[in-house]
């Protein structure tokens, strides 16, 4: 018996044994209890699911354990959990479409409008959501982080400073902007951050502030160097399994669907405020960018931008650029609705209004 078959039968058993309603969603955040997925976006979109629905669906988190992130594609399609996040760069293969907006993560700035562009890239974009159905998956929004900065054992002050320093990055792009200014780059997952960092294995993760109190780095880490250098932007954090969509009436996709806009921007306004309660962390120094860092930011991204059609392209993405083109007018369009002091009631829904309700909640999915 595979693993994740034998997840599926254990699940199946649990809810025979519990006589859990066939209105609770099963949902796996998967980064453990302390992510904002997990104590921010998941419980509020229980709370406007049940609202929305007057009580006849909520959803029911399992943070960690069930489904680890590498696997949830597959536990998605198979059942194995009905609602998760999904990293798209986990799955470079499967999501060429959908994970453009990844390769942008560059552009913009402020991760309510980013986050807000690429949800309403993928939910309208045809060959992303023809990915999406082919993984038994239907899309329902993508969370983004603060600005990323270098958090750091010794201090970066200049461009000069990152020679020979081993800095964990988390996409490609980063890695080529760490080398680009002579530091080495290092992929290591998320939750070996804090030993990594405490242990002297790495000098420093290219990160957002927030990771500081989500990851508790502030015992791990004594600098921040503000480069501002893009965000994270690709995980379909609200991505529903399309066993659990078939056996939804239209209305009842609606309101999964609004529900989830509320989660994201609750989520969106969590990590801000923790990007913020970082800053008065003791010990941890706050660095402003000087010239030669402010200049290398500028040219890597105004670089990066050009090339980015043609690493598209080479990854299967079709007529990349104009793809590119529309990406950056949806950023540009949701950094001209969203205002940083918006509620995240408010956040929510606009997301819902000029993205999920204007769509055929009957066909979408599907």
């Amino acid at each position: 018996m595979t693993r994740l078959l034998a997840k599926t039968v254990a699940v199946a058993a649990l809810i025979a044994a519990t006589g859990a309603s066939a209105d609770t969603i099963r949902a796996t955040s998967g980064f453990g209890p302390s992510h904002p997925i997990a104590n921010a976006i998941y419980p509020e979109i229980n709370k406007r699911l049940q609202e929305f629905t007057n009580g006849e669906w909520d959803l029911q988190d399992t943070p960690s354990g069930l489904v680890a992130p590498n696997e949830m594609s597959s536990a998605l399609r198979d059942g194995v959990t009905e609602f998760g996040a999904l990293l798209m760069p986990y799955f470079p293969a499967q999501f060429p479409e959908a994970a453009m907006p990844s390769e942008l993560s560059v552009l913009g700035e402020g991760n309510l409008a980013i986050s807000s562009a690429v949800t309403e890239y993928i939910a309208t974009c045809e060959e992303c959501q023809a990915e999406f159905a082919e993984n038994g998956q239907v899309y329902l929004g993508t969370d983004a982080t603060p600005p990323y900065n270098l958090l750091t054992v010794k201090p970066v002050r200049s461009a000069a400073d990152l020679q020979g320093m081993r800095i964990r990055t988390g996409a490609p792009l980063y890695a080529t902007f760490i080398e680009e200014q002579g530091g080495a780059a290092v992929q290591l997952p998320s939750s070996e951050l804090f030993e990594s960092l405490s242990q002297g294995v790495i000098d420093g993760t290219f990160s957002a502030d927030h990771e500081i109190i989500a990851n508790r780095l502030g015992d791990a880490i004594d600098y921040v160097t503000e480069v501002k250098l893009g965000v994270f932007n690709g995980a379909a954090v609200t991505t529903a399994s399309q066993i659990l969509w078939s056996r939804m009436d239209a209305e009842t996709r609606a309101a999964l669907a609004r529900a989830s806009q509320y989660g994201i921007a609750k989520g969106l306004k969590g990590m801000q405020k923790d990007a913020e309660a970082a800053r008065d962390v003791d010990g941890v120094e706050f660095i402003e960018a000087d010239e030669s860092l402010e200049k290398a930011r500028k040219e890597f991204i105004e670089a990066h931008v050009a090339r980015a059609a043609k690493i598209l392209e080479e990854r299967g993405v079709t007529d990349a650029q104009s793809k590119v083109d529309r990406y950056r007018a949806l950023v540009e369009k949701w950094q001209g609705l969203v205002t940083e002091d918006m509620s995240a009631e408010e956040l929510g829904e606009l997301r819902y209004n000029e993205i999920f309700a204007k769509l055929d909640m009957s066909t979408y999915g599907q």
